[in-house]
């Protein structure tokens, strides 16, 4: 029994010395790993000789090695082991930007790892077409056009594109350049067909050593077998064929003054109340005759179509194109053109389009569609960016239910109009403050509706929506040449309230101490809420009140006034204590008249020729968006007493504010901004009353515009209020 134990006991003992055995063999085996690889993978560097260090972690031998033909590049060493570093020496670069690869490997693991050094060049590619465009006669023959580049012609590949895939080939691969005259020529076969023009496009590339790629393309168009392209034809020619398609062989040559990819150019169109058409943008064109007088919109027939190059002298075949005509005011758009309808483009510059400067009442439906510089203009709303809105509502979250916003400029003889910003126009809430004193404005003329400012004012829903003859479409922020101060203008503030500031329900003017704002009815006290001044920068990525400006009001220290923690919280434009609010029952059925605000002022001692109100309004409806007072009027008095006679001076409305549940096409995600001239014989007086009150007893049933007599308790609110006098 003993000897059995014994046994036993060694049987065990050898089984547990060969599994431990085992276990440390497959530890070892499991334990070995590889390490190999850099803390930076890439590495850019100047044109100017130099050298780099790269840092490896390694836990074995590895090489380091440069492709040959990169002998441009240099290691410090090549065998190199464990955690360390060596040298890349680079030389100098007087070409073209170039890169290369140093690839990192460890024989012992088979392990991999590349370092990309891309090293500048101290010349950059240049590929051009001056002339985009060009045309040759039908009989064929030698085609000759001026090439900018510094590239080897055998570096640049050519491409021949043809309309459709079963064109039959007309242009020859003969292809050549004359560097001494930049000359790219090439020839073509001659046109058969006696009627139809035909065209190509000859794209040119060459991508650098950074790999990025670079393209130039030459369209061309070849005359019928008669040589014939058409016939030149003057702006109101074109004009005659609206509401028809071209049926002639016409072109018009003309200035282009608008800017491919732009994203001011053209309207943003609200097809729904959710639903925004943005490539219609990209696809507008202004074209203006070469004396400025007369302007076309064109509407390529795809993004691609458009190739107009902004300041080019171009040539345009027009037949079957559709001329489109609106009318009150006149303008004009032109339809189904391509690309290959493009005859010429020469390249030009801003010195050379005819010099159009105009005040606002000299705009004549002519203007349309041309580029006009508007003299002694000012904004006068002294807060905001150019688009204060909900950003909730904006492409910014995703949203598609406001797409521009219509920014209220005035002119030293007091004449209006609108400044058209787009939602997708890069500088329109950067957070710089608008200039607030006058200058000059360029862009181009256009005439847009805009349904969140007005509705139902036409006679069919095409109509609706009208702001004014005219509007003007900046297309750089460097259009806008405003004096930065209000004193630096050719207006006077005579009383402003820029923001709440309020006591005892009473609000007090921001600028000055002249008079007050009150409620209408004596048991109303004025309050406050949120307006969308806020001027940025905003969006998901921008939260908080960080701007050093805020939302462009300023105190007498130069500091910002709104510094309030939850304004722009959400990234999404909102001010907080923004704007003065009442909150009542806007109909006085005793009575049979609307309540509003009345502001109170004194004009002794001061004489102008101009005399204005501006304002900005908005409805601030609840879950429901029912009951707000749509239609206003300003009136004024010299008495104050409401029972009193009034005179009126002009109507308004106010929107209301979306509803994100129910967003309909006339709610506005932010404030109207309104202009009124003012009678010139509320001038000199001790004391003037202004009052803003609900005009109609109609408002919104939570769909309808205004089509309910108002019921409930709604707020409304004024994000700015001021009188202002020419100096």
């Amino acid at each position: 029994m003993k000897k059995k134990n014994i046994t036993i006991r060694l049987i065990g003992a050898c089984f547990l010395f060969l599994l431990a055995f085992a276990c440390k063999k497959d530890d070892a085996a499991y334990l070995k790993f590889s390490e190999l690889g850099t803390t930076v993978k890439e590495y850019t560097v100047s044109a100017e000789p130099g050298q780099v260090e790269i840092k490896v972690l390694s836990n074995g031998a590895f090489d380091a090695t440069v492709p040959a033909e990169n002998n441009w590049l240099k290691l410090s060493g090549t065998k190199l082991k464990g955690d360390t570093s060596f040298l890349m020496v680079y030389d100098g670069n007087d070409g073209f930007p170039r890169k290369s690869q140093v690839a990192l490997y460890a024989p012992e693991s088979e392990r991999f790892d590349t370092v990309w050094v891309k090293q500048q060049g101290k010349q950059t590619p240049v590929l051009n077409f001056p002339t985009l465009n060009t045309t040759v006669l039908g009989n064929g023959g030698r085609v000759t056009g001026k090439l900018e580049t510094n590239i080897p012609f055998e570096d640049i590949k050519v491409q021949v594109v043809y309309p459709t895939p079963d064109v039959t080939p007309w242009v020859n691969n003969d292809f050549s350049l004359e560097k001494s005259t930049s000359d790219f020529s090439f020839s073509v076969q001659p046109n058969p067909d006696q009627n139809e023009l035909r065209s190509v496009q000859l794209r040119l590339s060459y991508t650098d050593g950074w790999g990025v790629e670079h393209v130039s393309t030459l369209y061309l168009l070849q005359a019928n077998a008669q040589n014939m392209f058409g016939t030149k034809a003057e702006f109101p020619e074109v004009r005659v064929w609206a509401g028809e398609k071209i049926t002639k062989d016409l072109f018009i040559e003309g200035v282009v003054v608008s800017d491919v990819g732009n994203q001011n150019v053209g309207d943003f169109v609200q097809t729904t109340p959710t639903v925004i058409n943005y490539t219609q943008n990209d696809r507008t064109v202004y074209v203006q005759s070469v004396d400025g007088r007369y302007g076309f919109r064109i509407l390529t027939n795809t993004v691609a179509d458009n190739i107009f190059k902004r300041y080019s002298k171009v040539q345009v075949l027009l037949k079957g194109v559709a001329v489109e005509k609106e009318s009150n005011p006149d303008h004009y758009t032109l339809t189904g053109v391509t690309s290959m309808m493009v005859m010429s483009q020469v390249e030009g510059n801003a010195s050379q389009l005819p010099v159009k400067q105009k005040y606002m009442s000299e705009l004549t439906d002519d203007d349309i569609y041309t580029f006009v510089t508007l003299k002694d203009v000012e904004f006068p709303v002294r807060k905001g960016s150019f688009t204060p809105i909900n950003e909730g509502y904006s492409t910014l979250f995703s949203a598609h239910r406001v797409a521009k916003y219509p920014l209220l400029m005035r002119d030293i003889q007091g004449n209006s109009m609108f400044t058209m910003t787009n939602t997708r126009t890069s500088y329109r809430r950067d957070g710089a403050i608008l200039p607030y004193g006058s200058g000059k404005l360029s862009g181009i003329i256009v005439h847009e509706n805009f349904t969140r400012f007005e509705y139902e004012d036409g006679v069919s829903d095409e109509d609706y929506g009208n702001i004014g003859r005219y509007q003007i479409r900046h297309l750089t922020k460097d259009d806008i040449k405003m004096a930065a101060s209000v004193d630096q203008g050719f207006s006077s503030l005579l009383v402003e309230y820029q923001y709440p500031n309020i006591t005892n329900g009473v609000a007090f003017p921001t600028y000055g101490s002249n008079g007050k704002m009150s409620f209408s009815a004596p048991t109303v006290n004025l309050g406050m809420n949120i307006d969308y001044s806020y001027l940025g920068p905003v969006g998901a990525t921008n939260l908080g009140n960080t701007n050093q400006y805020g939302n462009g009001v300023l105190t007498g220290a130069g500091t910002k006034q709104n510094t309030a923690t939850t304004t722009n919280s959400d990234g999404k434009g909102a001010v907080t204590n923004g704007a003065i609010t009442a909150s009542t029952m806007w109909w006085n059925y005793d009575k049979n008249r609307g309540e509003g605000f009345v502001v109170e002022f004194s004009s002794q001692g001061i004489s102008s020729s101009q005399l204005s109100l501006q304002l900005t309004a908005l409805n601030l409806v609840g879950g429901t968006g029912k009951g707000a007072p749509r239609f206003w009027k300003v009136e004024w008095s010299t008495h104050g007493n409401m029972d009193g006679a009034w005179t009126k001076i002009q109507s308004f409305t106010v929107p209301d504010a979306p509803l994100w549940a129910n967003t309909t096409i006339h709610q506005l995600a932010a404030y109207k901004n309104i202009n009124m001239k003012l009678p010139l014989a509320l001038l000199g007086q001790e004391k003037v009353f202004l009052r803003l009150v609900v005009d109609k007893n109609l408002g919104s049933d939570g769909n309808s515009y205004a089509s309910e007599p108002l019921s409930v308790s709604t707020t409304t609110g004024i994000g700015y209020l001021a009188i202002r006098y020419n100096k």
